[in-house]
């Protein structure tokens, strides 16, 4: 017997869900990383009052992160003839800079950013909350882990929090057990004022600031990225739906289950795809254009999903060019979909965002 969009025999009905896809559903995970950063470059010199064991800042290879920004225009379909490159100068600059790798203003958090070859060339990153003082040990093996794991030559590591003893035990225990890989930057800041182990630094750190119209920043949002204020405002654009609207999002998916689980029993599974994007195809050109959709096209579009070959026919259309348009619409149905039909949805507009991964954290 073919099976249904769960996965599970037509006879068990469309409306059961696996454990595991509601468990799914429910996960936090409070580290934040992306694989690929925004094509931004950095090349860093002294900060007077700032030197790094074994690797300066005034070190004349530079710090780069990806590319230029003529590849984000191409990936987003516009074209530009000059590259844009942003040279940080010293690590406040560093600090002005967080907020273009994840999308927001990081804030109880360590930061961790692998780099690669000569020109030391950032790729992975990742955003993790500053732990319990006797969970350092641990958070360290585990951001060493995965640096590791992603072929890291060189890290930059940076924590940001009003807890330095934790940040200055945190940063201590990841060096050690860091190599091979080496050390680019280490450094912990408040929001005000940052330090560094570095022998003769001051005790008193230096002081700093932060501010949306850094450079940095400018040229991110100039580039298309959006800068939210802290984690939880990109977490609240994809957070789930809540009491009652979650109670009327339920009933208007249990009557569009009524009529789709009829026509799932009888469609050839050969067919299922087209009957699907016949019911689909038309809410998704409404909200790609940007017109109302209402909660029962919401449901409706959220039950198909569930379906692996209508899923598929949707993951293709996303672009370089729709991904954005696709983005906001999937973020859309994310605020209203409801269990079992989650995970579908998420994926994809975790695919959508993958030209742009600051803009995206489920927190789901």
């Amino acid at each position: 017997m073919p099976p249904t969009m769960t996965g599970r025999p037509r006879n068990e009905g469309l409306s059961r869900c696996s454990t595991d896809a509601k468990n799914a559903s429910r996960s936090r995970c409070m580290i934040d990383a992306v694989d690929r950063m925004r094509p931004v470059s950095r090349a860093v010199r002294t900060h007077p009052s700032c030197t790094c064991r074994g690797r300066p800042l005034g070190d004349p290879q530079p710090l780069v992160a990806g590319a230029d920004l003529r590849s984000l225009h191409q990936q987003r379909g516009v074209m530009t003839q000059t590259p844009s490159v942003y040279t940080a100068h010293d690590i406040p600059d560093l600090l002005n800079t967080l907020p273009t790798l994840f999308g927001f203003w990081p804030q109880e958090s360590l930061i961790a950013v692998a780099t690669r070859g000569p020109r030391r060339r950032f790729g992975f990153r990742m955003r993790v909350d500053i732990p319990a003082p006797d969970h350092v040990e641990d958070l360290a093996t585990i951001v060493v882990g995965h640096l590791s794991k992603q072929g890291a030559e060189g890290a930059i590591l940076i924590a940001v929090t009003q807890q330095q003893e934790t940040a200055r035990d945190l940063l201590a225990a990841i060096e050690r057990q860091l190599p091979p890989i080496a050390v680019i930057v280490a450094a912990r800041a408040d929001g005000e004022r940052y330090w560094s182990d570095e022998p003769g630094f001051p005790a008193d750190g230096v002081a700093y600031e932060t501010s949306d119209h850094h450079l940095a920043v400018v040229q991110a949002i100039a580039a298309g990225q959006q800068i939210l204020p802290d984690r939880q405002a990109l977490v609240d654009r994809f957070a789930a739906v809540q009491d009652p609207r979650r109670a009327w999002m339920e009933r208007a998916a249990d009557e569009v289950l009524r009529d789709v689980v009829p026509l799932i029993a009888h469609t050839p599974d050969s067919d299922l795809a087209a009957a699907g994007m016949q019911q689909v195809q038309p809410i998704l050109d409404r909200g790609l254009a940007g017109e109302r959709v209402d909660d029962k096209d919401i449901a409706r579009f959220s039950i198909w999903m569930s379906s692996i070959a209508v899923r598929d026919e949707v993951w293709n259309q996303i672009t370089a060019e729709t991904a954005d348009a696709m983005l906001a619409f999937l973020a859309l149905v994310s605020r209203s979909v409801v269990p079992p039909f989650e995970p579908a949805v998420l994926s994809l507009t975790a695919f959508a965002a993958c030209g742009n991964p600051q803009q995206v954290n489920l927190g789901r």
